[in-house]
């Protein structure tokens, strides 16, 4: 399946600060620019900053869908003229071009970039709390009965924070672009697999991702602090124990994806 989102990222900008100047360019000015429409976009005031998790994901994932799907066309069109030039047979073509979801996994790999940024900004606690939430919401937002989206942003998540020794060398967008290829299958061709190790293709397929994910939660996390509600604890009383003979199953919280570590 396609993506199918609404790009709310531009709605509004925060009260009482300027547009940024000429002098403000690049990743500064794109960051003024998510925070002040962070502000407008949540509504609130200096004496009421904060927003429960759910929330604050389900807006960067809108944000983030937005992103994506105004990146994808100029990222796709690379992809296929690589691909254009190898010797693909008709299954080959097929599977590549019909089979793959190419642009959810575009999705993932922009929600990646920014979510990998979480750790630095947030206690592990509030970090695993917001990961979580994005696991659960992340598949929905991509219009997703499954888990591929989900999977593929906590893989890529995991090769960006675990690479080790000449792994740390790699830049996050590189590891990102290379998960999506492997996903796709192209080192498994003949005739692809060259495109697996040629890293000046993995750097333009990379660009965009370096380039054009806005710092989101850098902004978000300069006005906002998050909260989000325990589910309350049960107590019975002396007389609703239930004997042991009976011993029914516990109740239990809907599972779901934390990703304390990777």
């Amino acid at each position: 399946m396609g993506l199918r989102v609404s790009n709310d990222n531009g709605r509004g900008h925060r009260a009482g600060s300027g547009l940024p100047t000429r002098k403000q360019k690049g990743l500064a000015a794109a960051a003024m620019r998510a925070s002040i429409r962070l502000s407008r976009l949540f509504g609130h005031d200096a004496r009421d900053t904060s927003v429960e998790a759910k929330d604050a994901v389900a807006n960067f994932l809108t944000a983030m869908a937005g992103v994506a799907a105004r990146l994808y066309p100029a990222w796709q069109k690379i992809l296929n003229e690589a691909l254009a030039d190898c010797a693909l047979d008709f299954d080959e073509r097929r599977n590549l071009f019909e089979m793959h979801p190419v642009d959810d996994y575009f999705f993932a790999a922009v929600v990646a970039m920014e979510t990998a940024k979480l750790r630095g900004l947030y206690t592990p606690l509030e970090a695993a709390e917001l990961l979580g939430e994005i696991g659960a919401q992340v598949d929905a937002k991509a219009d997703r009965r499954d888990r591929v989206v989900s999977d593929l942003v906590f893989l890529m998540l995991g090769r960006i924070e675990m690479g080790a020794g000449l792994e740390r060398m790699k830049a996050p967008y590189d590891k990102a672009v290379k998960t999506i290829l492997q996903h796709m299958g192209i080192g498994k061709i003949a005739s692809t697999r060259k495109l697996l190790g040629d890293v000046g293709l993995r750097h333009m397929l990379g660009e965009p991702l370096a380039l054009g994910v806005p710092q989101w939660w850098k902004a978000f996390h300069a006005q906002f602090r998050i909260y989000w509600n325990e589910p309350e604890p049960v107590y019975l009383e002396d007389h609703d124990v239930p004997l042991a003979t009976s011993a029914p199953a516990p109740a239990r919280r809907k599972l779901r994806r934390r990703a304390i570590a990777f």
